[in-house]
């Protein structure tokens, strides 16, 4: 009975899945390496094929594809992924898959309208959830050491492109540089010729130097070569 009842059995249910194809084994690879860089930068990212790619016609082998690079940094938006084509493991040309991306997550807003210059805090801001293209540089913390370089109005995604570093040294300033090369630290009083914040680079004068140097402000009236 047992053997009866497997012969009713469709032969369509023993079937195997059916192999992809080269545009959608060319499409899945583009796929999993957004999706794998997008995880270095945060948040929930969601991405589908935004045209379908077309394989280039090619004499019989194994085909295989190896993704390159990401045509944007952000893969968010419209934007394509670089793949290599290779045929029995050699290269044998180049090839675009077009994505659309897209990300869920938290951004900053303005509690209320804040006028130029002012240092941001955390009790100005507002986290909101958002989902989609965020604007370029949107802040997902408040980063320190940071002004408004213009002003914004209430419930506006503040962006690092609004904001400035508040200097920490001015133009005129005495600055100790201080320098390391194998193991040998030097430090040398200069005299500031630009303004600059926190991580900001800045032009510096030292006594008897045939011109300014430049070097990173890691501090009130302190800087560091790179």
């Amino acid at each position: 009975m047992r053997g009866a009842a497997l012969l009713l059995i469709p032969p369509a249910l023993f079937a195997q899945a059916p192999t992809p194809s080269p545009a959608e084994r060319l499409a899945d690879t583009a796929l999993v390496f957004a999706k794998l860089e997008a995880e270095k930068l945060g948040g929930a990212h969601t991405f589908k094929v935004a045209q379908p790619p077309r394989v280039p016609a090619l004499r019989k082998g194994v085909l295989t594809f190896e993704a390159v690079s990401l045509s944007k940094r952000e893969p968010l938006g419209r934007f394509f992924v670089i793949l290599a084509v290779k045929l029995d493991g050699d290269r044998v040309g180049m090839v675009r898959v077009d994505l659309e991306g897209q990300w869920t997550g938290t951004v900053l807003r303005a509690k209320g309208d804040l006028a130029r210059k002012t240092e941001l805090s955390a009790d100005q801001v507002e986290a909101s959830s958002f989902t989609g293209v965020p604007p370029e540089g949107a802040l997902l913390q408040v980063p320190e050491g940071r002004r408004l370089m213009r002003s914004v109005v209430s419930g506006k995604i503040i962006t690092r492109a609004d904001l400035e570093a508040i200097p920490v040294i001015q133009n005129g300033d005495h600055v100790r540089l201080t320098g390391s090369k194998e193991g040998l630290t030097i430090t040398v009083d200069t005299t500031a010729r630009s303004q600059g914040g926190l991580g900001d680079r800045v032009r510096l004068e030292a006594p008897g130097a045939r011109r300014p140097v430049s070097a990173i402000v890691t501090g009130p009236g302190e800087a560091k070569l790179q």
